[in-house]
């Protein structure tokens, strides 16, 4: 027989946290002596532990302790302690929170620097304010040409969408830190029975999560690499020019002296050493922070909205494993074909733990089935309430990005066709590519958490009720009922988000493509 796993939760006598720089050492392998050295008296986000019961099954005096259904940590004898055990990051969320604390939109959340970190935060809003007005009044003079226009409106629209999402993630922290610990409460509260089930859906969340994150900052940063390469090259062709044409006085005293974006300056752009290269470091701070904020917002958000997904899909297996194991068993070797969202083909074999279980494994199987479709329902409207909550947060910032990338793509699409300048072509084809990638995670994750929760009524449906009594089934319409009404996230009311939606932006997109083509030819 297979090792089985129970879940520890220590809530009272020992809080099991990991800070993020310690999970790097926690791994397979470990001894939940081991483990309990290493995350003791850490301050972060709330862990699960799975251990693995010793082979002897002899009680000790230590394993006949009072059980009082929370896992004391008293209860535990030697052997279990050197028992092999794992340690699961609930929600991990260190690499947005870093990037975001590097850009000044994660203060802590107390400590003397915080008011010091208030102000780095209050001038990294102004910076990308600066940069808007700037690259506003720097098209003056140049409106009657289009795709200098369309340019300078990419990074205009981007930078303003980024702003309005900074300041309303800023004035939301507290709110996000709550939605972030309800999140890791339910992932680590429900489905107990199927803990390796749990365990692997959050695992699968967050590899999913990771390679989110690398696949946007690694597309952005190279249209960053390619927006800093772009003047240098040019500056290099300039410079020939010059030195050929050495001796003709018209020509133009910008030549060689070439930047990332469009800007007014109050007396002219500047030419001289070192008044350019400082210039040139300015702007490619300005670029810099623009990316981040918008790469590090928008995976925070997308990483929340992953794991609020795999409450779904945990809920899911809680539904479809109601009646799997109600005689008082716990086998958890079947959860991978709970996960893929089918029923156990046979019942859970009993396994006999060396500690005391709880009261409730002294209950009839009718009682225990019920109480498990209840523990469904309450995690469900859980999970109503963590959705309704981002949706609160998000809904606005979402709309804008909708709109933003929209006129983004369509104009980025229009410099890219009229380019008269053909190295150029990289960073702008780079940077459409970043445009349809963000306004595509949205789209994407935002419709895989309306499948789950679609998928709702058919796990409901087959946990098993046609042996069940009268009032598990009386409850299970009940539940039925609300589960027609699916989960969903919304941008402001007006778009689901979902890939449908990412389809009509797009045909929004290229219609005022066309419109801008025809404006251009005349």
């Amino acid at each position: 027989m297979n090792p089985k796993y129970i879940t520890l939760t220590l809530l009272n006598q020992l809080k099991l946290t990991v800070l993020s720089c310690v999970m790097p050492m926690i791994d397979r392998g470990l001894s939940l002596h081991e483990i309990l050295a290493i995350v003791e008296g850490e301050e972060e986000d709330s862990t699960d532990i799975f251990i693995e019961p010793p082979e002897a099954n002899v009680n000790l005096h230590e394993d006949s302790g009072e059980e009082d259904g929370e896992g004391n940590i008293d209860n535990l004898g030697p052997r279990q302690l050197q028992a092999g055990a794992e340690v699961v990051l609930v929600v991990d969320l260190r690499w947005p929170c870093l990037l975001l604390r590097a850009i000044g939109l994660w203060a802590p959340e107390q400590g003397c620097l915080r008011r010091l970190y208030s102000a780095y935060t209050l001038w990294s809003l102004l910076q990308l304010v600066a940069s808007v007005a700037g690259q506003l009044a720097g098209l003056r003079g140049h409106w009657d040409h289009l795709p200098t226009v369309a340019t300078s409106v990419c990074l205009v629209v981007t930078s303003v969408c980024t702003l309005f999402k900074a300041s309303s993630f800023a004035l939301r922290r507290r709110r996000v830190d709550a939605l972030v610990r309800r999140v890791a409460a339910n992932l680590s509260r429900f489905c107990a029975h199927r803990p390796r089930a749990r365990a692997a859906v959050v695992r699968r969340a967050r590899a999913r999560a990771l390679r989110m994150i690398t696949t946007f900052l690694g597309i952005g940063g190279v249209a960053l690499v390619f927006f800093y390469l772009g003047p240098v090259i040019q500056n290099v062709k300039d410079n020939r020019l010059k030195a050929a044409a050495a001796a003709n006085e018209t020509l133009d005293p910008l030549l060689g002296r070439n930047l990332a974006m469009l800007l007014w300056w109050p007396r002219g752009q500047p030419v001289g050493a070192p008044a350019y290269q400082l210039a040139y470091v300015g702007v490619c701070y300005w670029l810099m922070l623009l990316y981040l904020s918008t790469s590090t917002l928008d995976t925070f958000y997308v990483t929340l909205i992953i794991y609020l997904s795999s409450q779904l899909k945990v809920l899911n297996i809680d539904f479809l494993s109601i009646a799997e194991g109600a005689d008082g068993g716990g086998d958890d070797d079947d959860d991978s074909l709970v996960e893929q969202g089918r029923p156990l083909s046979r019942p859970e074999t009993v396994h006999k733990l060396p500690v005391k279980l709880p009261n409730a494994y002294d209950k009839t199987k009718a009682q225990r089935t019920h109480e498990r479709l209840l523990e469904c329902i309450i995690f469900h409207q859980e999970v109503i309430k963590s959705v309704d909550e981002m949706e609160s947060i998000l809904s606005a910032s979402i709309l804008v990005q909708f709109l933003a990338s929209t006129l983004v793509i369509c104009f980025t699409a229009f410099v890219i066709t009229t380019a008269e300048n053909k190295q150029d072509l990289p960073t702008y084809i780079t940077y459409l590519a970043t445009m349809f990638y963000e306004l595509f995670l949205y789209c994407w994750y935002g419709n895989e958490l309306l499948a789950e929760s679609e998928r709702l009524q058919t796990s409901a449906y087959g946990c098993g009720w046609p042996g069940a009594g009268a009032g598990f089934q009386r409850t299970l319409r009940v539940a039925m009922a609300r589960l027609q009404r699916p989960i969903c996230l919304t941008a402001g009311k007006f778009y689901k988000i979902s890939r449908e939606t990412f389809l009509l932006l797009l045909n929004g997109s290229y219609s005022y493509f066309a419109l801008l083509h025809q404006m251009n030819d005349r």
